[in-house]
């Protein structure tokens, strides 16, 4: 009787702790791919951004070269029209699915947030810095056209080119440099999640198990908290530093190839 009984019951258990094992097993192969797919799709929104980078660096020279020529022109009856292309700029790569992605890294999860909003507004940016270029040349024209003083109309001409090749330099020197920087933050963290002691690393870096806390205020910001993602940056600092070095060093090779 009793073993009749247990029969059932045992079917039961097994069945749930098969399913269970199953799941954590597809959970994990989830987890897993994910991970794949944020090297692949940083790696690629890095190169995105390094190559704008190059491009609008160019690009300010290019426009310093035209200022050059716009001051330098000694005829006061002479007006300047000449113009230079804005750079034909691909966007910047973003993988629609990174924000819900299910890594368990409350620091992966944010930083790659910030990075998706930073591609969005770095995209927007390239689009109104060419709307901007578009613009000043019809003032540009539109001097000469009214009659303005070919003197005068040269000088506005090389002052409005220098102002926008600063802008450009600022914004590339300070906004993309800080995207690239957090794009190397999330390569480096996640390509540490990835290796064979990855769950090892999480535990140390975010986990609250197992771990000794004064407070509940002192657990929650080791674990959720902005506090979380700073003392993380500066744990991952120099890795973050010699990823940065390490791809800077690349793209001057290739840019001498070119």
């Amino acid at each position: 009787m009793i073993g009749a009984a247990l029969g059932p019951f045992l079917a039961v258990i097994l069945s749930a702790v098969g399913f269970l094992i199953k799941s954590l097993l597809e959970n994990r192969s989830v987890r897993k791919e994910n991970h794949r797919r944020i090297e692949i799709g940083v790696t690629r929104s890095l190169n995105d951004v390094y190559t704008i980078r190059e491009q609008l660096n160019q690009f300010v020279e290019r426009l310093r070269g035209l200022t050059s020529e716009a001051r330098i022109i000694a005829d006061e009856n002479e007006y300047f029209l000449h113009t230079i292309n804005f750079p034909t700029v691909r966007e910047v790569y973003r993988d629609p699915e990174a924000s819900i992605f299910k890594v368990k890294s409350y620091y992966l999860h944010n930083n790659l947030l910030f990075i998706d909003a930073g591609a969005k507004e770095l995209n927007e940016a390239v689009r109104d810095l060419k709307d901007y270029f578009k613009s000043l040349i019809q003032k540009n024209e539109m001097l000469v056209a009214l009659g303005d003083r070919p003197q005068h109309q040269r000088q506005a001409y090389a002052d409005n080119l220098d102002n926008f090749a600063s802008a450009i330099n600022d914004y590339t020197t300070k906004h993309i440099q800080s995207g690239i920087k957090m794009m190397a933050r999330i390569k480096v963290y996640n390509g540490l999640l990835r290796k064979r002691w990855g769950r090892l690393t999480l535990w140390k870096q975010e986990s609250t198990k197992y771990k000794y806390f004064k407070t509940k205020d002192d657990q929650k910001k080791f674990a959720r908290d902005i506090g979380t993602l700073e003392r993380i940056d500066s744990n991952i600092e120099k890795m973050v530093l010699e990823e940065m070095a390490k791809v800077d060093k690349r793209r001057e090779k290739l840019l001498v190839k070119r």
